[in-house]
């Protein structure tokens, strides 16, 4: 599998994670009318699953 689907598969994993955040926060709620806190958790959860779902991705390849 080539880094670019990697990079692919990653960025679809953060698509759950993100409806759970906004729902915890308010679905009725613009992103205009987050609070710092609320953005920086939004941008929290985005890059961890991102990073989550690379890391277990590239745990099966060969580094050469």
């Amino acid at each position: 599998m080539s880094r670019l689907d990697f990079e692919q598969q990653a960025a679809l994993s953060v698509l759950s994670p993100l409806a759970d955040y906004v729902v915890n926060v308010g679905a009725e709620k613009t992103l205009s009318h987050y609070s710092k806190a609320e953005v920086i958790g939004l941008v929290d959860t985005i890059l961890k699953a991102y990073h989550d779902t690379l890391k277990a991705l590239y745990q099966t390849e060969v580094p050469f």
